[in-house]
């Protein structure tokens, strides 16, 4: 994990957020290979492997194969579209088999990644980093542009916390929108939904 992505993580339980504090133990150049990170709000630590940031509270959950996932350039293409991915270093999360077009998504929008609980290997880069989850998106409010996550309902149910006002996430067709997210297209594979700013009453 590039270093200064770390700076992006948060603790995923449920307290008041603030950076992590980490110690790392092996490193090349300014990726982190080996290392902890620890809450100082609830004290919990998490692990860096092999520059994979586990930040899953149940860690009996498997985590990713160790073999590599093969890139879609079509995928990928549709993913930065269906994000709308203009503005160069949003910060984007794609989870599951999306996570495997982790570099190429990066590459086209100038974005930087997390590859969330990626079905396959993703390589590190400056932009991109695999992070594991399972109760939380373990990152700041408000601070992600796009989402296109897999079928996790408890992931899900945290997508309007993460999101910036106007960001996108992209879902399966079937899932159910989180509240907070407003539809803004649909078809036979996903639904795109755009989060809604706060509510802001007029007063005479």
């Amino acid at each position: 994990m590039y270093i200064e992505l770390i700076d992006l993580l948060r603790c995923p339980r449920d307290h008041e957020e603030t950076w992590m504090v980490a110690a790392f133990t092996k490193m090349d150049g300014r990726f982190v290979l080996e290392g902890r990170l620890g809450c100082p709000v609830c004290g919990s630590s998490y692990s860096i492997a092999n520059g994979i940031a586990d930040l899953r509270i149940n860690s009996n959950v498997a985590p990713a194969s160790d073999e590599a996932t093969p890139s879609d350039a079509d995928a990928a293409m549709r993913l930065a579209a269906l994000l709308n991915l203009t503005r160069p270093g949003a910060l984007v999360i794609l989870s599951g088999e999306n996570a495997a077009s982790a570099h190429e998504v990066s590459e086209l929008g100038q974005s930087r990644i997390i590859a969330l609980n990626p079905v396959g290997h993703i390589g590190d880069s400056e932009r991109v980093a695999t992070v594991l989850a399972d109760s939380r998106l373990p990152l700041a409010s408000s601070s992600v542009y796009g989402i296109a996550l897999t079928d996790d309902a408890a992931l899900s149910e945290d997508i309007k916390r993460v999101l910036q006002p106007g960001g996108r996430a992209v879902l399966s067709a079937d899932a159910a929108i989180p509240l907070g997210l407003n539809e803004l297209a649909r078809d036979a594979h996903n639904v795109v939904a755009e989060a809604l700013g706060p509510v802001v009453s007029l007063r005479r």
